[in-house]
């Protein structure tokens, strides 16, 4: 099994397609493009996020492996913006982690651009250093300077 893509909700795509070009130099794959109930995909659409959807925008980006990150921005209904974004005590996807190779400079690009770091930088036993930060909508995300693979073989 290989991790596809992750999908990540913001009220603006435009602003998280910048963030996350320049913060982690992801690649634009498909730009910000307009879907709903009547346009192509939409009863696909339709019958993933249910009856009350009915409009989004969306884009997806990519890293250079090739594993992909998916933004959506749901116009109706409108995307509600969660006031910590780090529920971590409820069931679903707490958190994104991130391998990153210079841990300082990421966080200073995350902060340039909006964001912020959550923690200090803590280092594990095995060396492997980690913070977590979030984007500036609330997103947390992990960054890590040892992926698992490295860890594990």
């Amino acid at each position: 099994m290989k991790i596809n893509h992750i999908g990540i909700t913001v009220p603006d795509i435009d602003a998280a397609v910048a963030f996350y070009t320049g913060a982690f130099g992801l690649s634009v794959l498909v730009a910000p493009f307009d879907a709903s109930t009547g346009t192509e995909g939409g009863e696909r659409r339709f019958d993933v996020f249910g009856a009350k959807w009915k409009h989004m925008r969306l884009a997806h980006l990519v890293n250079a492996d090739g594993a992909g990150f998916e933004i959506f921005q749901f116009v109706r209904p409108p995307v509600h913006q969660l006031e910590e974004g780090f529920d971590y005590w409820n069931t679903g996807v707490s958190h994104i982690a991130m391998t990153v190779d210079d841990l300082e400079a990421v966080i200073a690009r995350i902060t340039e651009l909006g964001g912020r770091a959550r923690s200090e930088i803590h280092e594990l036993p095995s060396g492997t250093r980690i913070c977590y930060c979030a984007d500036p909508w609330g997103t947390a995300i992990e960054l890590v300077t040892t992926s698992y693979s490295a860890l594990v073989g």
